[in-house]
């Protein structure tokens, strides 16, 4: 981790501790600190979660640990597509998708259109590269709307597709004090 990073993670967590964040806050941030230790761990799914999530809180959580967090999961898909990671890479183009990259859209399609393809005809590896992949928003939710019309293929992507976080809490939410 960064040092810039450490010294935000220490200084939330003091701020935790001495009750200047609400309990709406610090379940956000909770959130945000699980996915991105998941994501230190190497879980792909964790890092795209990270980077797809918009942070549904005060502004003063969104602006002091999502930037950090989302720079972390960045840097470590980054790092591992790098390193050959094909699952690292692929999730970096689904994220690229998700911001609008025309071009690497429509190679994902390709190859979801492709492997969807293989899987139907019954090739196993295919149907596990399918589910195990992360795909962009846009290619998750058709798979969504594939499956509640009874596409099993579909239901399998779905299911283990990644998505963005979202976070519903009462913002301004305290805990009692008696």
């Amino acid at each position: 981790m960064g040092r810039c990073f450490q010294i935000a993670l220490a200084a939330s967590t003091a701020c935790l501790l001495s009750g200047c964040m609400s309990y709406g806050e610090t379940v956000v941030y909770q959130l945000y600190q699980t996915n991105a230790d998941r994501c230190a761990q190497n879980e792909t799914d964790a890092c795209v979660a990270m980077l797809q999530s918009s942070c549904d809180a005060p502004a003063s959580v969104c602006t002091n640990y999502a930037p950090e967090f989302q720079a972390q999961a960045s840097r470590q898909l980054s790092r591992a597509c790098q390193s050959n990671d094909d699952a690292s890479c692929h999730a970096l183009d689904a994220v690229a998708c998700d911001n609008g990259d025309s071009a690497v859209c429509d190679r994902l399609r390709e190859d979801y259109a492709r492997l969807y393809s293989s899987c139907k005809l019954g090739d196993a590896s295919d149907c596990e590269s399918l589910s195990l992949s992360v795909w962009p928003k846009a290619q998750t939710d058709l798979a969504i709307n594939q499956c509640e019309n009874g596409d099993t293929i579909a239901c399998r992507v779905a299911s283990s597709s990644a998505s963005a976080m979202k976070v519903t809490v009462d913002k301004n939410a305290q805990f009692a004090t008696f």
